[in-house]
């Protein structure tokens, strides 16, 4: 689900006021989105004092920004490694050290791959705020390891991923039929063809990438122990990938019923990613609308522990789609 800037920058002050604050965030959109006004926000609520107008213009002891400088507008692994003795000093009590990446998908792979590695074991006292108006080009192990925190664009139009663009025709006709438990069960159907689909690309993508590299390194080296363990890495991280798709599909359900809502409450500037949200919003009371979107929001959360996706596709689609009153 999608924030305008100042909804974004509550949610974070009462996480970070509740001790809930995370050590790294993905914030995804363009300036004009208020990105950056956000992450400065952020930065002065962590760190009182941080003077600086804008996040080019602060000069801190406790804060690195890194950005595209070099001429192929990339993001090199010098340009990474250049805040790690950073992130290794001890802060004092009051302050955490902040590290911000703007236009973080032009990392380009072996700067992506060593940011992973602080990703996954960040120092004490550390906040890493990653911001991207292309999340697709990031690698889903960096975007897993974040907080994501989409947000508006002017108007309140939103970007949808592919998988969401695929499977925004198959939600908006199921939800014409709002009420009908065949419909839901049809949905499903729709729902686990595509998702089954996506991962088929996504493993054979990743599979023959897997295999050009281990050509690439034959005739230099023993790849027998090399291979295995890289089909275990890359078994996982199309698994990674597949499930933050499945996540993004998940997202345009919630997203839906979160316009209708704020569409039927008389929310000012909201744009509808289509006219169905607002014949929703039109037809449907409000609190009906939040019983249906907290079942989508069940099924994300069950989805995450082991359990059989087809079958809890069912009980959820059928509290979202289905009739309420069986």
């Amino acid at each position: 689900m999608s924030f305008t800037e100042p909804q974004a920058s509550q949610l974070l002050s009462t996480a970070y006021a509740s001790g809930r604050f995370p050590h790294a965030l993905l914030v995804i959109g363009d300036e004009a989105s208020g990105t950056h006004k956000l992450v400065l926000g952020m930065i002065r609520l962590i760190n009182e004092g941080t003077k600086g107008d804008s996040l080019e213009a602060i000069r801190d002891e406790y804060m690195r920004l890194v950005r595209p400088r070099s001429k192929s507008r990339k993001i090199l692994i010098d340009d990474i490694r250049s805040v790690e003795p950073f992130l290794q000093q001890k802060a004092d009590a009051n302050h955490h050290k902040i590290v911000v990446i703007l236009e973080a998908e032009r990392m380009n792979d072996e700067a992506a791959n060593a940011f992973l590695k602080t990703l996954e074991e960040p120092p004490n006292q550390t906040l890493i705020i990653l911001v991207t108006s292309q999340p697709e080009q990031l690698l889903p192990t960096i975007i897993s390891r974040c907080i994501n925190v989409p947000l508006f664009s002017p108007g309140g139009s939103i970007r949808l991923t592919p998988v969401q663009q695929e499977l925004l025709p198959a939600w908006a006709e199921a939800t014409e039929h709002m009420g009908d438990d065949l419909a839901a069960l049809s949905f499903r159907s729709v729902l686990l063809e595509l998702l089954g689909r996506r991962k088929a690309d996504i493993t054979k993508r990743m599979t023959q990438s897997l295999k050009e590299e281990s050509k690439a390194i034959a005739q230099a080296t023993d790849t027998s122990n090399w291979e295995s363990q890289n089909k275990d890495l890359n078994a996982a991280l199309i698994e990674t990938e597949y499930l933050a798709e499945r996540d993004q599909a998940i997202d345009l359900m919630i997203l839906w019923f979160g316009q209708a809502a704020a569409i039927a409450s008389g929310a000012p500037s909201t744009e509808p990613m289509h006219p169905g949200v607002t014949q929703l919003a039109r037809t449907m009371p409000v609190p009906e609308i939040l019983q249906r979107m907290k079942g989508v929001e069940q099924l994300r959360a069950d989805l995450k522990f082991n359990v059989h996706e087809g079958l809890c596709m069912d009980v959820h689609l059928l509290e979202a789609l289905g009739n309420l009153n069986v």
